[in-house]
């Protein structure tokens, strides 16, 4: 019979990379992504009963990196808000400028409401059951299956745009 440190571990060996590759979708940098795997591994072992009760742990600890990410993104806002009051950033044109397809579609994805970008995330990147990432993003499996298909959708339709730009099609 394993202990609950034997289990905590093995837990945590299974969600590792997906906890990193989450955090580093989400923040897009690497030392901040590094700072809440670490923030998670921590909670994760203060409430580790608890975690380790769940039905779905895996799912629940995606969760509490999404919420610690959105923390993260919220701090980096008001931080940059305030110190850039009334300066405008970003090139609407430099999506156009981009030739690497992979890289059109990532900047496509990013671009994606929140829910929908975990989602297609979780289940085309990390491989997640639609259960698994129901219970991550506190939904049901339906809303999952749709937030998907309308992430497809739209990266899709962006996408094909983007190939046919300057061909009048009537």
């Amino acid at each position: 019979m394993s202990t609950t440190t034997d289990r905590y571990i093995e837990l945590i060996t299974e969600v590792k990379d997906t906890v990193y590759r989450l955090a580093l979708n989400l923040l897009a940098d690497r030392s901040e992504a590094e700072d809440v795997a670490q923030d998670v591994y921590e909670r994760v072992w203060r409430t580790r009963d608890e975690v380790l009760s769940r039905s779905y742990p895996r799912a629940y600890i995606c969760r509490m990196t999404r919420n610690l990410a959105i923390d993260r993104l919220r701090q980096r806002r008001d931080t940059a808000i305030s110190e850039t009051r009334g300066m405008s950033s970003g090139d609407g044109n430099s999506i156009i400028e981009i030739n690497d397809m992979a890289a059109l579609t990532q900047q496509y994805i990013a671009e994606l409401p929140e829910r929908q970008r975990i989602t297609i995330y979780m289940r085309d990147v990390e491989g997640y059951s639609f259960e698994e990432i129901a219970e991550t993003m506190e939904s049901d499996p339906t809303t999952v299956r749709m937030n998907l298909s309308r992430a497809r959708k739209t990266i899709r339709d962006r996408v094909l745009k983007a190939m046919n730009y300057g061909t009048r099609q009537d």
